[in-house]
């Protein structure tokens, strides 16, 4: 034994233990939270065709928040200060073959988690008013999951483009 035992030894004769009647209980080891799986959704069409919005040209910049959005938020989305996690393409896409791909874009970050998209449906140069565009801006606008969207940067494609801010 060392020194420091044979003092620990000493200081300790004549010690008797408490005795106490609480009963100790161990603490349940922690489980990780895993999200309950929600009922397999159907693949139904999300967007409704029933347009009540003014249609917006080629150039026009789109912007979009639901209310409690707040304005700090959406103006770092209109300056792209957030990272995008996915991005959708819908050039040369038909309008049944955008709206498909978006329902299943959205539907993907969902799953994913995906907090920031950019979606980039054109300018339609070759018709006065942009079909896609406004059928995005429309679309967008009908589902909870977005909570906002603005047209992008110049660096990302200004107003043929947007980014959409996703609930998640």
């Amino acid at each position: 034994m060392s020194k420091t035992d044979d003092e620990f030894q000493r200081a300790m004769q004549g010690v008797k233990p408490l005795k106490h009647s609480k009963i100790v209980i161990k603490p349940a080891p922690v489980k990780p939270k895993v999200k309950p799986k929600k009922a397999e959704e159907p693949e139904l069409d999300p967007f409704s065709d029933f347009e009540n919005l003014n249609p917006v040209g080629g150039d026009d910049i789109l912007e979009y928040a639901k209310s409690g959005v707040q304005h700090k938020v959406l103006r770092n989305l209109r300056n792209g200060k957030y990272n995008i996690e996915a991005t959708l393409d819908l050039h040369g896409m038909t309008v049944e073959e955008a709206r498909k791909a978006l329902a299943h874009f959205l539907k993907k970050c969902r799953e994913t988690e995906v907090r920031c998209a950019l979606i980039i449906h054109g300018k339609g140069h070759f018709s006065e008013k942009p079909i896609l565009k406004n059928k995005v801006n429309h679309w967008l606008r009908q589902t909870e999951q977005v909570l906002a969207f603005c047209s992008a940067t110049k660096y990302q494609g200004r107003t043929g483009a947007l980014y959409a801010l996703l609930k998640v």
